[in-house]
């Protein structure tokens, strides 16, 4: 069913439209009506209808002027010209505003009626071009994302390409043959109570939020192994953002999201996919060799050591930048060195600015305490301004804060969180994930989650869940549509991981939560 909206500043026009035509046998079930054109855009900005009719000569506002507001936001939007002048230059102008129909008052009952369904149909028309679209999309992208994962599952068991087999590959999929990776194995802690279809729920949502965060920025690939685990392949990247940072920010990201402890296992880094059984069997070796409490990221025991190296390092240049508050020239020269370390210990860009956030964070108390300044929001700023940056370019940023700060010289949240709501509520049977709505909103897929929980109370993913099943709810109650067909409208492509969100959510199955609405029980 479609949204008219019928705009005429005669009421009897509009009010004669809209109790004349048998809305429903045409398609329409909701009909809105409007006695000006700005009421007509307040009212097109809140429902989004499908099809416009509107006079042209209108007080203030024309419709011609509307329906040119209305093709800046909305241009699949059909609409439907009334006019009592027999005027070309109006016909002109509405056919190039992209009109649909022109018809001249009186306005004849039967054929208003037919153009109606003629758009209708042009409406359905599309909706099952992009259906059909949309299917043989997610059809190839299934096939090839299968087909990834045998191939990967493979390299990770010690088979070798052959020389044919690598070229495919590579014209194929978007990787480099020099891409330099490791392989993690990703052990989510389910409790021993789930029952097999909320374990297996679970490992679906922690497998799809890796794939959001890997796959489709092409950061990694995910796919799943034996005995519960899930195994990543993460891409080594140019930017200074490293395997084990990001094997950080997505363990946060899970556990904010899935209320699971999730336990990654590196193994080392290698150059090449056909190298990645050896950093599979490091990673391995670790898991079963193991003998402390295991940490968060497990990995090999040299890089472990260099990191040891720099801890010691940085303790002792945050004393010293700390100890120099007060003097901005040595302070600065301290940082300088500060930031040399951090090329020749070779850290990530990401655990860089972890440092220099830390740094900042302590040095402006220290200064605020010591000055009597007043406490203000460039704190918030670095630290926003941080996310994503290169090791370079947060020395830069650094700097650039400590020089404001020592020589004197909050994202509104809750705007935040209701664009996302509103992104989530427009887009429920498009591919919702943290990572695209962080995407959407300029923001990390972890910012995002952290600020979305604190905000509301629960993840941003269980509240994507808990609007798809609300939907869900709603069209088994009101509607004949097949489980599998409404699992498509709500965003689940596989119908067993729809039906085990919506059990989840409501204790019962789609099938059995209609038996019980249609019972009334």
């Amino acid at each position: 069913m479609y949204k008219i909206l019928i705009v005429d500043d005669e009421k009897m026009i509009r009010m004669g439209i809209k109790n004349s035509m048998p809305w429903e046998a045409i398609g329409i079930g909701e009909v809105y009506t409007a006695a000006t054109a700005r009421e007509a855009l307040k009212l097109a900005e809140i429902y989004h209808p499908e099809i416009i009719i509107t006079d042209i000569s209108m007080t203030g506002m024309t419709g011609l002027e509307l329906i040119e507001e209305i093709r800046t936001d909305n241009e699949a939007c059909r609409i439907i010209v009334l006019t009592g002048y027999d005027r070309f230059d109006y016909a002109r102008q509405a056919l190039k505003l992209r009109t649909q129909d022109f018809l001249l008052k009186p306005i004849d009952e039967q054929e208003l009626q037919k153009c109606i369904y003629r758009q209708v149909g042009e409406l359905e028309n599309l909706r099952k071009e992009r259906e059909e679209a949309e299917l043989v999309k997610r059809t190839r992208g299934f096939y090839q994302q299968t087909r990834l994962e045998m191939m990967m599952c493979e390299l990770i068991n010690g088979k070798k390409w052959g020389q044919q087999e690598e070229k495919e590959f590579f014209s194929q999929y978007p990787f480099s043959p020099d891409q330099e990776m490791r392989v993690g194995i990703l052990l989510p802690d389910i409790p021993a109570a789930d029952n097999s279809d909320s374990r297996l729920f679970r490992i679906w949502t922690i497998k799809s939020i890796c794939m959001g965060v890997l796959d489709e920025k092409q950061e990694g690939i995910t796919f799943s192994g034996g005995e519960g685990w899930i195994i990543l392949i993460l891409f080594d990247k140019e930017s200074g953002v490293g395997v084990e940072d990001r094997a950080g920010e997505l363990i946060d990201l899970l556990e904010s999201e899935c209320n699971s402890k999730i336990r990654i296992i590196l193994g080392s880094s290698q150059k090449g996919f056909s190298n990645l059984n050896i950093s599979y069997n490091d990673a391995l070796y670790i898991l079963e060799n193991e003998k402390k409490e295991p940490d968060r990221i497990a990995r090999v025991k040299w890089e472990e050591q260099r990191d040891h190296m720099f801890r010691e390092a940085y303790g002792e240049f945050k004393r010293a930048l700390l100890a120099s508050v007060n003097d901005a020239d040595l302070f600065m020269h301290v940082l300088e060195r500060f930031l040399q370390s951090l090329v020749s210990y070779n850290v990530s860009g990401h655990y860089a600015g972890r440092c220099l956030f830390e740094l900042a964070s302590a040095v402006y108390f220290t200064y605020i305490g010591e000055t009597g300044d007043s406490v203000d929001d460039r704190l918030n700023v670095f630290l926003q301004s941080l996310n994503g940056m290169d090791r370079e370019n947060s020395g830069r940023l650094a700097t650039s804060f400590f020089q404001n700060l020592l020589t004197k010289e909050r994202g509104d949240e809750y705007e935040l969180i209701r664009k996302v709501k509103k992104l989530i509520q427009n887009d429920l049977s498009g591919d919702l994930s943290i990572t695209s709505l962080g995407d959407q909103v300029y923001v990390t897929p972890n910012y995002l989650s952290r600020i979305f929980k604190r905000m509301t109370g629960e993840g941003c993913n269980e509240y994507i869940v808990k609007k798809r099943i609300e939907k869900a709810k709603f069209l088994l109650e009101t509607t004949s549509l097949k489980a599998g067909e409404i699992a498509g409208m709500i965003g689940y492509h596989d119908i067993n991981y729809f039906s085990l969100a919506f059990k989840k959510q409501t204790g019962v199955s789609p099938t059995r939560y209609r038996e019980r609405a249609k019972s009334g029980k």
